[in-house]
């Protein structure tokens, strides 16, 4: 089975939300604003994301540890 850009991204945000380290909240805008890029651009989305995504685990890693 071949993954799409788009499945993995929506996979990993799903992943992050399951494991808690983003909100529902955050894990639903993360999708509606990646819904909005043309498909031209989803890998342009889908770095953008990955490092939004990097981000966010990493600070909530260090709140957890806090």
């Amino acid at each position: 089975m071949q993954l799409n850009s788009k499945s993995i991204f929506l996979r990993r945000v799903n992943e992050a939300q399951l494991l808690k380290k983003i909100s529902k909240r955050t894990a639903n805008h993360f999708i509606s604003v990646y819904n909005k890029f043309d498909s031209n651009k989803r890998s342009e989305a889908d770095e953008k994301a990955d490092e939004l995504l990097t981000e966010l685990i990493a600070q909530s890693a260090d709140n957890i540890k806090r």
